[in-house]
């Protein structure tokens, strides 16, 4: 920690040195990052708090068959993929102890509340094509955005503002194809973007297929100076398998295999062990100038899924019913000279399913074991205030009162010790404070603070277990955040870097424990976690000169320390209490090379380190360290003035390392293990006509 903190004292040191010559033409050199951040819609300069925002060529930069690439570049974020398309995300730890899926992270999609209102979100719905840009907050927001204690993620469409069509296609190891094809039109007051792909992949593993096709519809509408309507149409058909854990000498024997059965569990592939998930969502966004101080920005949608979840030990059927909105208004005042604006706001959520869970009949829906029917609520309303004080210091300070109710009816019921009827969980109302202050030196250096408080209620997957458990006595977790962080530039040498420092504290930690009804695992809340962090990004634009061969080279670097640790923990009679946090690694380093040439031929590299992970509460296994190179070269040329030309080809896992891109935690049997894949290739073609 010396050294660290010796660092941070003379990046600071040299930032305030440098500041007399950085000044004038800064902003015109780099270019001013505006973000979302807390309905702010301001300079990243002026927000307080550890955002990101990725651009569309690191969302893409890589193959484009998922967003991994994108967000792992971000200090702090690690998203996992035990399958191709089996995600689970991460913010400063924030999931990577829950079993399944996206939880603890709050997404927005083209304004949409992506996330379900029982906290899961089915990320893997979308492709690469349906994003543009996307932001990332680290750390609790709930102020604005309700539960979750590691994040938010906010994601836009893509769209360009001309008449173009295009099409592209990709093949790759273990039998990936990939098709897609997009088009927009401009009219008189807006446009239309229709946006489409096509993914097949037999993958690496056995039972580790993975099928996606999704359609997306988005248009914008001027219907006068002071109006603008947003629509967003998506359908999302996903298929994938699930392989499965393997213990360490499976893992070392035959990685590519698939979970084996046993005389009481089926294997992976005898239980056609996969995801079935059908959606389509609609929704509709209005801005309107009330006046010239006021605003408001309404979203409605709705979500309609078919799920199915064939699994070793039972085989799940849902059809799900969602929908909701989110309001906000927007009051732009002076108080004297000092600029204010109140940010004022709802969002309601509600969700309608029909769950059954029946015995695994090899790969077919068997003896029912119960059927519910759920109902899920989830509100919150916020206000948000930004005041820009003297001298350059920026104020923001909000507050948000949160409610969420699961009402479960158990129609049907085949198993042991169990009965029908009704079961309520109102979980205690949450109201969520946040206050951020910035200090702007210059365009070239600012430095912010905020504490913010945090929750995060279970999902209905953990409320509501596969073998039949109802966790009533289950609290949502809760914690507070201390961050301290400072931005700024070197504009002679087009260096830019963002470093944040953080202290969580976690309480009423959901853990994993093992069923007696010989499933996976049940939930309950026990002890805190103490979790501190170091994150850096920076940016070293090397060169710069479009009339040079070498027009661009780019060097990226992130750097996470996260010392997560467990405090007053028992579980089983054993006390874990100052063990580390499973699932987080210690150290990780994520480094991009991008060069561009006056020709045409470009050539991305990445490296990424992640450090040894406990994979168990005991702390008695660790994952292996690894070392991840992924490269990408290219050629891209503008053809008859109007047509744009994309061929590349690109070599995953570089090295041929023999890792794990996602681990099963606390898993029973010892199966920890999900083998990525070793050395793979791609490559494809992207055509575009600008009409």
């Amino acid at each position: 920690m010396n050294k660290i903190t010796v660092f941070i004292l003379t990046l600071f040191t040299l930032s305030i040195q440098a500041q007399a010559q950085q000044i004038d033409t800064l902003e015109a050199d780099l270019g001013e990052v505006v973000v979302t951040g807390f309905e702010g819609n301001r300079s990243v300069m002026e927000t307080p708090g550890a955002i990101t925002n990725i651009e569309a060529e690191r969302v893409s930069g890589f193959d484009e068959t998922s967003i991994l690439y994108g967000l792992n570049t971000v200090p702090g974020v690690r998203i996992e993929q035990r399958a191709p398309g089996s995600y689970r995300v991460a913010i400063r730890g924030s999931s990577l102890r829950a079993p399944f899926g996206v939880r603890n992270v709050k997404i927005y999609w083209n304004d949409i509340p992506f996330t379900e209102p029982s906290g899961s979100t089915p990320l893997n719905l979308l492709d690469v094509i349906n994003m543009q840009e996307v932001e990332v907050i680290r750390g609790p927001a709930g102020s604005i955005y309700g539960a979750g204690n590691g994040g938010a993620l906010l994601l836009e469409s893509r769209h360009s503002n001309q008449n173009e069509v295009g099409a592209g296609t990709m093949f790759g190891s273990y039998g990936l194809q990939r098709y897609t094809a997009f088009a927009e039109q401009q009219l008189s007051n807006g446009n239309f973007r229709f946006n489409y792909s096509n993914q097949h992949q037999d993958g690496y593993r056995d039972q580790s297929f993975f099928d996606r096709q999704t359609a997306e519809l988005t248009g914008r509408f001027q219907l006068n100076d002071k109006q603008l309507i947003k629509t967003s149409f998506l359908y999302s058909n996903l298929n994938y398998g699930t392989p499965g854990g393997l213990t360490l000498e499976q893992y070392q024997n035959d990685p590519s295999q698939a979970r084996p059965g046993n005389a009481f569990v089926l294997s992976s592939e005898e239980a056609n062990a996969s995801i079935y998930q059908e959606t389509f969502l609609a929704g509709i966004t209005h801005d309107v100038d009330i006046t010239e101080a006021i605003s408001n920005e309404t979203t409605l949608y709705g979500t309609f899924s078919a799920f199915e979840n064939p699994f070793n030990l039972d085989y799940k059927k849902d059809s799900r019913k969602s929908g909701g909105g989110r309001t906000r208004f927007y009051y732009d005042t002076y108080f004297g000279d000092v600029r204010t604006r109140f940010t004022i706001g709802g969002e309601y959520q509600a969700a309608n399913y029909a769950a059954r869970n029946f015995e695994n009949d090899f790969g077919e829906a068997g003896t029912l074991n119960f059927d519910d029917e759920i109902k899920i609520q989830s509100s919150l309303l916020f206000l948000n205030t930004e005041i820009d004080l003297p001298r350059e210091f920026y104020l923001t300070a909000g507050l948000s009162y949160n409610r969420l109710t699961y009402d479960l009816n158990r129609l049907v019921t085949n198993l042991e010790d169990d009965t029908t009827g009704v079961a309520t969980k109102s979980f205690n109302p949450e109201i969520i404070p946040r206050v951020g202050l910035v200090k702007k030196f210059s365009p070239a250096l600012s430095l912010h603070g905020s504490i913010s408080y945090g929750f995060s209620p279970p999902t209905i997957e953990e409320f509501r277990t596969n073998e039949g458990s109802i966790a009533l006595n289950l609290e949502a977790e809760q914690g507070t955040n201390f961050e301290v962080g400072a931005r700024g530039t070197f504009r002679d040498l087009r260096f830019s870097y963002d470093l944040t420092t953080f202290y969580f504290k976690l309480d009423e930690t959901i853990v994993q424990q093992p069923s007696g009804r010989n499933t996976t695992v049940v939930f309950e809340n026990t002890g805190a976690t103490d979790q501190y962090g170091i994150e850096l990004a920076t940016n070293w634009m090397i060169i710069q000169n479009p009339t040079e061969f070498l027009q661009n080279l780019d060097w990226r670097f992130s750097y996470t320390y996260h010392n997560f640790s467990f405090v007053n923990y028992r579980k089983d009679g054993e006390n874990f209490s100052g063990n580390e946090l499973t699932g987080v690694a210690p150290h990780t380093v994520v480094t991009t090379l991008r060069a561009e040439t006056q020709p045409g031929f470009y050539a991305n590299l990445s490296y990424n380190f992640t450090d040894e992970i406990p994979l168990n509460d005991a702390n008695t296994v660790y994952s292996n360290s690894y070392n991840l190179v992924q490269s990408r070269i290219g050629f891209r040329k503008v053809l008859f003035e109007n047509v744009n030309l994309d061929a590349y080809f690109g070599i995953d896992n570089l090295l041929d390392e023999r890792y794990s891109l996602g681990n099963d935690l606390n898993a029973f049997g010892d199966r920890f293990y999900q083998p990525a894949a070793p050395r793979n290739w791609f490559g494809g073609l992207k055509v575009s006509v600008e009409l």
